[in-house]
């Protein structure tokens, strides 16, 4: 891997989707797998749920949203062409991969001047 602060904020951007698409994937697994199946009718779906489960349920959504962004699907509330969007950075901080969070960090201090 190239030194992080020798690669300019695109092309770290470009270093960083795959990684952070990969975190948000094993997270919507983890939070499908501790949900109910999801029925044809979405909206008895959200309706059968409890307050816990409807959190997870909108952060799912979330973190659905992300995944296709960074994809090449705008997600509402994040601008196009914004490459990683600030959400999806923090959603997938803290994983306990250490490279990636130091990319993220090298990823905001150069994209953020």
């Amino acid at each position: 891997m190239t030194a992080a602060n020798a690669l300019p904020p695109g092309e770290l951007a470009e270093q960083l989707r795959g990684p952070i698409r990969a975190v948000l994937a094993t997270r919507m697994a983890e939070i499908r797998a501790s949900l109910p199946a999801l029925p044809a009718r979405r909206y008895e779906w959200w309706r059968s749920l409890d307050a816990d489960q409807a959190r997870r349920a909108a952060l799912l959504d979330r973190l659905e949203a992300l995944h296709a962004h960074l994809g090449g699907q705008p997600a509402l509330g994040c601008d196009p062409a914004d490459p990683l969007p600030a959400a999806a950075l923090e959603a997938a901080e803290g994983t306990g991969d250490g490279e990636l969070d130091g990319l993220i960090a090298t990823y905001r201090a150069t994209a953020c001047r």
